[in-house]
């Protein structure tokens, strides 16, 4: 029988334990910029990967640096609902085995901050969509952390910051989707139609092909999805949605995989 809290751990250090030179850009609800600024996460693990080291560097300038640090393992770390990340006890971590994942906070509830950060995965390159909202549930900011493994600067990630008016992603898509649910089991692959307009969602358009559809607001009673994206290029998208239920519930992330149909 498949261990699946192994298979979490597993998906996350096969994929994750690097040095991820990257620019952290945080904006507001309206999609102005707030402040960004470069980033090193730098991750590292034991011999047999059962105790991470993680230190995450925010560059402000050459003189002013801050820093996070984080020890944590296997054992006390990853749990039958996700991995546990030291920083934060409410939230958990969902990965696949291509390194696309989630730290999702799994319980909305009434004035509390709710957050979640998206991660896509391509090879030397990741990059991170966070969203957060306020104590009322309104959207508070979202971020964009784009994030490469061989060097800064990145050869592919430009230094652009401002966001776009719009995007066309109405194209002949076709895809697969995979789901983990909260309980870390993972589906098997099925075909899937590409869906970006969802009512009562604000919209918005990141640099380098990194989209973002979203909520306004989110209230226990009613479901929702958090929903991004990013064009690699003209002829492929991957898709992360991160849905919960109408209690506020976390129930599962999708990764959808889109090619153009020929």
């Amino acid at each position: 029988m498949v261990d699946l809290k192994e298979k979490n751990w597993k998906n996350f250090t096969d994929q994750h334990l690097y040095d991820w030179y990257g620019i952290w850009t945080r904006y507001t609800p309206t999609g102005g910029i707030q402040e960004s600024f470069r980033s090193l996460r730098h991750f590292e693990g034991n011999a047999d990967k059962t105790e991470i080291y993680q230190l995450n560097q925010y560059i402000y300038a050459e003189d002013d640096v801050k820093e996070q640090r984080w020890n944590f393992n296997e054992r006390e770390n990853s749990l039958f609902d996700g991995m546990f990340h030291p920083q934060a006890e409410f939230m958990r971590g969902y990965f696949f085995p291509s390194g696309h994942s989630i730290w999702a906070t799994t319980q909305l509830k009434s004035e509390t901050y709710f957050a979640m950060e998206l991660f896509f995965r391509d090879q030397s390159l990741r990059h991170s969509v966070g969203i957060v909202y306020d104590d009322q549930g309104n959207l508070f900011r979202t971020a964009n952390i784009r994030e490469d493994s061989t060097a800064y600067p990145s050869s592919y990630w430009s230094t652009d910051l401002e966001q776009l008016s719009q995007r066309n992603l109405e194209k002949n898509w076709t895809g697969t989707s995979i789901t983990i649910t909260s309980d870390l089991e993972i589906s098997e692959p099925i075909s899937t139609q590409f869906r970006w307009d969802r009512e009562g969602h604000q919209v918005f358009y990141l640099p380098d092909g990194v989209s973002i559809s979203c909520p306004e607001k989110v209230t226990v009673g009613t479901s929702f999805d958090c929903v991004v994206n990013w064009l690699i290029n003209d002829n492929e998208m991957h898709q992360l949605i991160s849905s919960y239920d109408a209690t506020g519930k976390f129930q599962s992330l999708t990764f959808e995989k889109y090619g153009l149909k020929q």
